[in-house]
């Protein structure tokens, strides 16, 4: 069997190694099609946002003069800053299913990543831990939630027999708003409110620029100790600003303020993948209309990201603000809302998602490997 990897050069093998995933899941009914356009542009390493701080070499794989696969490898020189020099990444990874073909796309990125210096391999990222990050590992009954990934079960085995090992595990959880939390937590909301002096506001859009750059700097002392954290570039902060303006729900993206000063947040978004389906990457001609009437239909929320400044942590505001996005959730008519990603280790977090009713309904893994010189 003949077996090629080639390095992705030009426009046409560059909407080659966007257009690949059809082939993969062009059966799939749980598969959301990602939107062409924005994948080249967010691929362009002219215009990518993640090339003012990284750099990366895609491929793609042929299996006996057939496209059977792609990948890509990346160094994001932010995470150096605070993780060391020592690990390279992979992402975008797609393949027919067949060790053959895994197997020469995982060298051509490990080689790729020896020749800049890397021992380790860690992956899937697409670009970073705030892009779409890891492989489904359980949960494959249901389309995901907005934002996050999709892949066939079979990825983890090309992936393990290639000698990969799991780095660490991500949870996302599902609270049906029929379900009420326990009670303790009303007592909570209750004596927060008085005690801390709190306010819980809906975003205003007027004041969205104002209101996102506080959130910026909200997030950045509340993310510090996460895991795979590295701190968000003004470029990508503009990027995740002007694409959540488009899909979060100003209604149900919440500031708290205590004494007037914002110390948290809370931005929940309209789970619309249901209604992206329907333009099967395309916007246009009729791509977007799609998507417009579909929305009418979606009924589920994602709670995307949730902050508190460190000193205001352990008081109990978080649940004040998970209350009220249940709360103002119900009352608009959503069912269920998607509490995602909480990395494994996160006990804390985990058990104040159980105590709102929500279930782990799907899991995603991330994976590592030293890279050996042959």
């Amino acid at each position: 069997m003949d077996v090629t990897v080639v390095q992705v050069k030009g426009k046409k093998q560059l909407k080659q190694f966007v257009r690949f995933p059809w082939k993969i899941y062009k059966d799939d009914p749980h598969w959301v099609p990602p939107l062409i356009g924005d994948k080249l542009k967010f691929l362009d390493k002219k215009k990518g946002v993640f090339f003012e701080f990284g750099e990366a070499e895609y491929f793609l794989a042929y299996k006996n003069g057939e496209l059977a696969g792609r990948i890509d490898a990346h160094i994001d020189h932010q995470y150096e800053k605070y993780h060391g020099k020592e690990t390279g990444f992979f992402g975008f990874f797609d393949c027919i299913n067949d060790q053959d073909v895994a197997n020469a796309l995982f060298e051509a990125a490990e080689g790729w990543l020896l020749e800049k210096g890397k021992s380790k391999i860690l992956g899937p990222e697409c670009f970073t831990i705030y892009d779409e990050t890891a492989m489904l590992y359980e949960g494959y009954d249901s389309t995901p939630t907005i934002l996050l990934p999709y892949n066939p079960k079979y990825y983890h085995d090309l992936v393990k027999g290639y000698g990969f090992k799991k780095a660490i595990d991500w949870y996302a959880f599902l609270a049906p708003y029929e379900v009420e939390p326990a009670p303790a937590m009303f007592r909570v909301r209750e004596r927060v409110v008085k005690k801390e002096n709190i306010t819980v506001e809906p975003l205003n859009m007027k004041e969205y620029d104002m209101r996102f750059a506080e959130v910026k700097t909200i997030f950045r002392d509340a993310w510090m100790e996460n895991w795979g954290h590295t701190p968000l570039t003004d470029g990508q902060y503009k990027m995740i600003s002007s694409e959540l303006k488009l899909i979060l729900i100003p209604e149900l993206t919440l500031l708290a303020f205590v004494d007037g000063k914002m110390v948290g947040f809370s931005i929940t978004l309209l789970d619309a993948n249901e209604a992206i389906k329907k333009a099967n990457g395309r916007l246009f001609p009729f791509g977007i209309l799609k998507i417009l009437l579909g929305i009418k239909k979606c009924k589920r929320l994602r709670i995307f990201a949730l902050g508190i400044l460190k000193e205001y942590r352990n008081r109990g505001i978080d649940v004040v603000l998970y209350l009220d996005t249940m709360d103002k959730g119900r009352a608009l008519g959503y069912k269920e809302a998607d509490c995602s990603l909480i990395v494994e280790t996160n006990e804390r977090m985990i058990r104040a998602v159980e105590a709102f009713g929500a279930k782990r309904y799907k899991t995603y893994r991330l994976y590592e490997k030293p890279i050996k010189r042959s």
